[in-house]
């Protein structure tokens, strides 16, 4: 006889949400993510294979704004003539721009 479980949906704080944002700048997995915020494993990773799910937005939203610091300093210093951050500004712009290129290509295709 098989038992049937019931996977209570995750009802995160604004707090902990930040929390997400936070630890994902960090680069820190979501499996590490739930176990530090102690919710269930496989449902808080349910949350983050979903595009659409509150988790995998604030999961995105920490790793983006954590890079987005970085690109920023990169580009005041490249703006201050230092010529190793205007090297990385350049290869992160055309990196950026080869995956704008693809992205249009496959959505186009």
């Amino acid at each position: 006889m098989s038992e049937n479980y019931l996977i209570v949906p995750l009802k995160l704080s604004q707090e902990e949400y930040e929390t997400i944002e936070d630890l994902a700048a960090c680069n820190y997995a979501p499996r590490d993510i739930a176990t530090y915020l102690s919710c269930d494993i496989n449902e808080f990773m349910l949350q983050y294979y979903k595009p659409d799910s509150l988790v995998r937005f604030h999961y995105n939203r920490g790793v983006l704004t954590a890079q987005a610091e970085i690109d920023s300093k990169v580009l005041e210093n490249a703006k201050a003539g230092n010529i190793t951050a205007t090297q990385e500004h350049k290869k992160a712009q055309e990196n950026r721009l080869f995956e704008n290129h693809k992205m249009r290509i496959l959505n186009e295709g």
